[in-house]
């Protein structure tokens, strides 16, 4: 063998070896994440629906080569149980960060175990993403705090603007509306946008009810929301709320138009548990798994497909959200060329992205100053086929309204 041919031999193999031991390197490597949320209790529903998408993003992720600026680095996920008891949320989240280390965290979907999270998340400095509703959660001016859902008050616009477009279309000349609310911060930030959103509207608010959540007996708000002669409902709730309050209205007879607050009016549970007299319910939702900006790009379809095919039911509502925010801290990964929270922090501060971005409607996720995702809103679902479909704004919308 010539001189020249058996240094350009020895040099391949070299450098076959040599990728060898960095493949082999970059599969050793992990990163960890956080997922915050209640897998018992109450809650379960909820936290199980995000434990599926941060999954199924993790899985992802890991396929396609894992965090590639830091050298194909796999991502796991670091299961937390919040319970459904926001007494225990903190010391929770606070025992996780400091002993686990972490990149960043998910969670949770429901606005009162997520409130205490997020002053340790601070404190610890651990960037957490969170898709719950509530208004405040980015007021609090936290800076590792981050919102990649709508906001509560959005969910009482967007409703009050859609009881608005049933007027003008089908002439319902409806103006007497109730609202009915679940004691939680979700149920106060949403249930308020609604009132004041009516009052602008030209709507007259003829109730404005709060009830406990967990009740079992709603005969007498069902007696209230007979006695103000409301023509349409603004109801607030999660499943186990919504079906008891739904079922006591059909026995004693009340009728008006239903316009659910999301959450429990969203989850294949619902309709579970209503069974064909689910179709034709419509809601507000924070996501839909067949908005228009998801349904139109095959790529992010594709996810939801998987989903259903995994999971047994369509994405849901706290789903959808979950599985982006488990991208975005990868993609922060990606951003940063590092697992170190402050800086993971640094690159979700502006945040920018129309790509897996895309699967949060209207088709981007654009951090604000605040931690929010400014470019976001709800829609409006009706239940069609056993699934909610997305009927309303138009911008979004994949079906009509049936009436």
């Amino acid at each position: 063998m010539k001189l020249g041919s058996w240094l350009t031999s020895t040099a391949v193999v070299s450098a076959a070896l040599g990728l060898a031991i960095a493949i082999s390197q970059g599969a050793e490597k992990e990163v960890q994440i956080a997922f915050l949320n209640p897998l018992s209790g109450n809650n379960v529903d909820a936290g199980q629906q995000d434990l599926n998408a941060a999954t199924l993003a993790i899985e992802d992720i890991n396929k396609a080569g894992g965090i590639k600026a830091l050298g194909g680095a796999v991502i796991k996920l670091v299961i937390v149980d919040t319970t459904s008891d926001p007494k225990n949320a903190a010391s929770t989240a606070e025992r996780v960060f400091s002993t686990q280390k972490v990149a960043g965290a998910v969670g949770t979907g429901i606005s009162g175990l997520t409130l205490p999270i997020l002053p340790v998340a601070e404190k610890s400095r651990i960037p957490i993403i969170t898709n719950s509703v509530n208004d405040q959660i980015t007021s609090l001016k936290y800076k590792y705090t981050f919102q990649v859902t709508p906001k509560g008050s959005q969910f009482g616009s967007t409703q009050v603007q859609f009881l608005k477009a049933l007027n003008e279309t089908y002439g319902l000349g409806i103006k007497d509306v109730a609202v009915v609310y679940e004691n939680s911060g979700y149920g106060v930030s949403t249930a308020s946008s609604i009132k004041e959103i009516a009052a602008s509207a030209g709507l007259n608010l003829v109730l404005f009810e709060a009830y406990p959540h967990g009740f079992t007996d709603a005969s007498s708000l069902v007696t209230k929301i007979k006695a103000s002669g409301a023509k349409a409902l603004f109801p607030v709730a999660y499943t186990t709320d919504a079906k008891l309050i739904i079922n006591t209205m059909k026995q004693m007879d009340v009728s008006p138009v239903i316009i659910g607050g999301g959450a429990g009016f969203l989850w294949p549970v619902f309709a579970k548990e209503m069974g064909p007299a689910v179709n034709g319910f419509v809601s507000v939702a924070s996501w839909n798994w067949d908005s228009k900006s998801i349904s139109s790009v095959p790529e992010l379809a594709s996810i939801t497909t998987r989903y259903e095919e995994k999971f047994g039911t369509f994405m849901t509502e706290h789903a959808g959200p979950t599985y982006v925010a488990v991208r975005m801290l990868a993609e922060a990964m990606e951003i940063a060329k590092s697992a170190d929270p402050v800086k993971v922090r640094e690159a979700l501060s502006t945040f920018d992205n129309d790509k897996i971005g895309g699967f949060m409607q209207p088709g981007r996720v654009k951090i604000d100053g605040t931690g929010w995702n400014g470019a976001v809103h709800p829609v409006m679902i009706q239940w069609q086929d056993d699934k909610p479909r997305t009927v309303f704004p138009a911008m979004d919308a994949v079906r009509t309204f049936k009436r």
